[in-house]
Order: structure tokens, then C-alpha cells, then sequence
């Protein structure tokens, strides 16, 4: 590292968000298990904001080290509240035979729907919560598309993370702005994804954006991470910075994500104002 930026970081100016090679999963400050009804939770940090971040794991499962250090630094670098439950209780993709199969019951829509709507309810009532957003990897990534589909009222914005199995039928029924990340082993977000947004919805299609890291490969930001692979590393902290510029950016200008309805009805409010 530079003289001056370890000076810096020494005295406190800039913070080092580099992962140590062998020490990747003692970087950052860990969470807890809390038990949400049935549900075991991971939870990590402490909102400072009035929001939280709700992670959706990839199959691999709940217990995935890379998949928790995510977590633990985004809580970290972002001052918020994560938490990650553990949608297959206690269950993980077995290693062989009909993955899909095993997910239609293991990960079914119904009941993730059901442990999302209590997760955000516990979060509203236990941590004065006002915005969610969410993360999902892999088959987390579906899920959430979901969400900002059928459980819009209760989330402000979504990222899917080389998110599997996302069809334009599904992305056509958004009525949240998504950040979608890609590997390059991962289908193209553009044209298909991003057309079938921008059909359906306009004003959402504005709000979505669209990452692809072409030299890596599915699941490097979560069960397939590798923290000794530098290109890896570069990869994941790009991640984290998209992920909270996205956050942010929507979390600050909520305006442009009202439905069209509540546009015409302020519209007309002002004009009312102006002429009384």
C-alpha cells in the first residue's frame, strides 16, 4: 500500500475496506442468531437510518461463511442493520440429483413470501424500520424480483446478485426499481431483462440499473467468493460500493418511484395551491 494512503488510514482519514487474503472472514465484526418466530435470523449491525437490508441467500444455504461476510460488511461499510433469514431451515441444495425439484418445495414462493412479510414486520416493530431493502443471490435474486412485485408496500428497492432463473415474465411484473448484477457465466441482463422492464413499466425502467462483471463467474460475491483471488476481491468491493450507491441514490430520491396515480394527484394539489 502507498506511504500516504497508510498514513491516512492510520490517522483515521480513510478507512481500509480491503479483505485480507487469509483473514477474510475475521475482517469485519460478526452477528447473531435471533429466532424470528420459527425462523432462525442472522443479524448483524445497527440502522442508524431508519433502514435495514433484508439478505436472501443463494442455495448453498444458511450457513455459508462468504455468504455471512457479505453481510457482515455491508452492515459495516453502510451503518445499517442486515439481516439474513434462513428461508430453507436449516436445509442447503443437496449435491446431486433435481435441483428444481428440491427448491419448488425447500424455497417455494408462498412460503418465502410468508417469512418476508414476518421479517419486515419484526424489523418495523423492533427496530423502527421505515425502508427495506433487499439482496438476493442466485435463487435469492428471483425472490426478490418477487418481492418488489407482490410484496411492493412492504420494500423501497431491490438488488439481485447473478440471480438465477429470472424470466421477462417475472421482471414485467415489477413495481420496484432493481439493481441487477451478472457474472459473465450468468444469462445477459440487456437486451432481454432490461426491455421487458422498460416495456412494462417506464417509469420503473428509469430507476433500474445494470452491472455485469464479464471475468467472473456465478456466485463470486457470495458461496463461490474467493478471498485469494485478487480479481475476486476487486470484483466483490466493486459490489459493495454499486450496491450502496444504489441504495442511496433511492433512499434520496424517492420521488421518481411514485406510481404515475400519486404523481397526478401532487400535480393537481399544486396547481390547486397555486390558483386558491
Amino acid at each position: 500500500m502507498h506511504f500516504l494512503s497508510t498514513f491516512l488510514i492510520c490517522a483515521g482519514y480513510l478507512v481500509d475496506h480491503s479483505i485480507n487474503g487469509l483473514l477474510w472472514n475475521e475482517t469485519y465484526l460478526k452477528g447473531d442468531l435471533v429466532q424470528v418466530g420459527d425462523l432462525n435470523v442472522y443479524s448483524v449491525g445497527k440502522s442508524t437510518l431508519s433502514f435495514a437490508v433484508i439478505v436472501i441467500y443463494d442455495v448453498r444455504g444458511f450457513n455459508v461463511s462468504q455468504t455471512r461476510v457479505f453481510c457482515d460488511r455491508l452492515a459495516s461499510e453502510y451503518s445499517t442493520r442486515v439481516v439474513m433469514p434462513d428461508f430453507f431451515r436449516g436445509g442447503a441444495a443437496p449435491p446431486s440429483g433435481n435441483l428444481s425439484a428440491w427448491v419448488s418445495v425447500a424455497g417455494n414462493w408462498s412460503r418465502v413470501s410468508n417469512d418476508l412479510t414476518s421479517i419486515a414486520s419484526w424489523l418495523q416493530k423492533n427496530d423502527s424500520t421505515t425502508r427495506i431493502g433487499l439482496i438476493g443471490f442466485c435463487w435469492g435474486g428471483l425472490q426478490v424480483v418477487r418481492a418488489c412485485s407482490n410484496l411492493s408496500s412492504l420494500f423501497f428497492a431491490g438488488v439481485s446478485i447473478h440471480g438465477s432463473s429470472i424470466t421477462v415474465t417475472e421482471v414485467g411484473l415489477l413495481k420496484k426499481p432493481m439493481f441487477f448484477i451478472a457474472s459473465g457465466t450468468d444469462p445477459a441482463l440487456r437486451p432481454n431483462i432490461s426491455d421487458a422492464i422498460e416495456q412494462a413499466n417506464p417509469l420503473i425502467s428509469k430507476q433500474c440499473q445494470y452491472k455485469t462483471y464479464d471475468n467472473m463467474v456465478h456466485g463470486f460475491a457470495s458461496a463461490r467468493a474467493n478471498f485469494s483471488n485478487p480479481a475476486n476481491v476487486a470484483a466483490i468491493d466493486d459490489v459493495h460500493l454499486n450496491v450502496i450507491n444504489y441504495f442511496t441514490k433511492v433512499l434520496n430520491n424517492p420521488a421518481p418511484f411514485l406510481s404515475m396515480n400519486s404523481q397526478l394527484i401532487f400535480l393537481f394539489v399544486f396547481v390547486s395551491l397555486i390558483f386558491t
